[in-house]
């Protein structure tokens, strides 16, 4: 009987991790967790933004192509204009034919605050490196049609755009937020229940004040209608055009609600030097062909004798405070008024910074002067919600009612001391 002989059995070459890896030899490099993620959003945000902007200047310019005003232009230079334009609402300056416009369209930073946060979400980033690798790309990438476009006031640009990548992305992560470091969860942890309350508080402020000027900013073009669609007839636009041109007055829409605001407040806003749009009186002057501000209130008119507006200010501080009242029943007297404060602090700040957002110049001349002094307003708005939110607070915290009662006990005891004197 023959035997066969097998050949010897060899192991297969296994790489171990521990020769290589972290034993003795280079340490390996690797990217954060969804760090392709996170460069994939913020790439898209700057570019559905940017896209918004170019694609109407550029078919704005396909349907005037033939206009002698035109000149040389191409539609090079109808993207570089979109590209400015969309700049312009990072904080950068525009030029244009010896045009100067400082004033920066709300409209346009708050859409690109929602594309970054809707890109983000989409993503699903998890861990605050790959959000910080969406916010540089988006900073990357705006530095890189700052060059293209050639605008000024690039460092504004970019810092705008670091302050909406950021803004967005914590946005686009609410409700699911990366685990923080120790050191920060222990600071988030010793921050003082009154202060969280104010917050919050402060945040409620906010949206009722922009509900109050969004209504202002309705209410007006509802009443001017007729007025604005005589200007927008006066344009003689086609009908690429009129969709652009209505297009871009809807993102002007959160700039009017700054000038609402400023007008509700009391200080009000001027459009063009030596005017004056506020709530004891109005002095226009000549306004440029744009159809929206043609819902502005006329020298004579009934909102012009209206300085009762400011109430709405104290409603919206009194309404905060009864939340606050409600949320803060068990604190202190001395912790329910830090609230408010905190509160009031948070409300002037963020209106301090839109309302200077909405405030710039749109040409040469008396137009350099456009909006509201961001410092009355926020100072005006401060002291209304600060009236209307501590007397709630004040007059309904338990102590306040304590007091109250001790109050009316001394004054029934003194009076009952000093009835009988009378009587003799």
């Amino acid at each position: 009987m023959s035997t066969t002989t097998r050949p010897p059995t060899i192991p297969p070459r296994v790489i171990e991790h521990e020769a290589y890896g972290s034993g003795g030899g280079r340490p390996t490099f690797r990217l954060p967790e969804h760090s392709v993620r996170g460069l994939l959003a913020g790439a898209e945000a700057v570019l559905f933004g940017w896209l918004v902007l170019v694609i109407p200047a550029v078919a704005a310019y396909v349907a005037t192509a033939a206009a002698p005003a035109l000149g040389e232009a191409g539609w090079l230079e109808a993207a570089r204009v979109g590209t400015a334009a969309w700049l312009l609402g990072h904080g950068a300056s525009l030029s244009l034919g010896g045009l100067q416009i400082t004033l920066v369209p709300i409209g346009v930073t708050a859409l690109s605050v929602f594309l970054m946060s809707a890109a983000v979400r989409r993503a699903q980033l998890a861990g605050w490196a790959s959000l910080l690798i969406a916010s540089a790309t988006y900073v990357a990438v705006t530095g890189l049609l700052v060059a293209f476009a050639g605008v000024d006031g690039g460092a504004r640009a970019l810092a705008g755009a670091l302050a909406v990548a950021v803004a967005g992305s914590l946005l686009g992560q609410r409700g699911r937020y990366p685990r923080l470091p120790g050191a920060v969860t222990r600071l988030a942890e010793s921050v003082p229940d009154w202060f969280v309350l104010g917050l919050r508080a402060g945040v409620r402020i906010l949206v009722a004040l922009a509900i109050v000027s969004l209504a202002a900013v309705v209410a007006a073009v509802v009443v001017s209608f007729d007025q604005i669609l005589d200007l927008h007839e006066g344009l003689h636009t086609d009908g690429v055009s009129t969709v652009i041109a209505v297009f871009a007055q809807l993102l002007l829409v959160p700039t009017l609600m700054m000038w609402a605001l400023a007008f509700v407040a009391g200080p009000g806003f001027s459009v063009g030097d030596g005017t004056a749009f506020t709530p004891t009186g109005i002095d226009a002057g000549p306004l440029p062909v744009v159809p929206a501000l043609g819902a502005l209130p006329e020298p004579g008119s009934l909102l012009g004798e209206l300085g009762i507006v400011v109430v709405l200010g104290v409603l919206a501080g009194a309404a905060a405070g009864w939340w606050l009242h409600r949320a803060s029943a068990k604190e202190d007297l001395l912790r329910s008024v830090a609230a408010v404060v905190v509160a009031v602090a948070l409300t002037a700040a963020v209106v301090a910074v839109a309302v200077g957002a909405g405030s710039g110049g749109i040409g040469p001349g008396r137009m350099a002067v456009v909006g509201a002094d961001a410092g009355a307003v926020a100072f005006a708005v401060g002291w209304q919600v600060l009236l209307g939110a501590s007397v709630v607070v004040i007059l309904g915290h338990p102590t306040t009612a304590r007091a109250f009662r001790a109050l009316r006990g001394v004054v029934r005891s003194w009076w009952g001391e000093v009835r009988p004197d009378e009587r003799s």
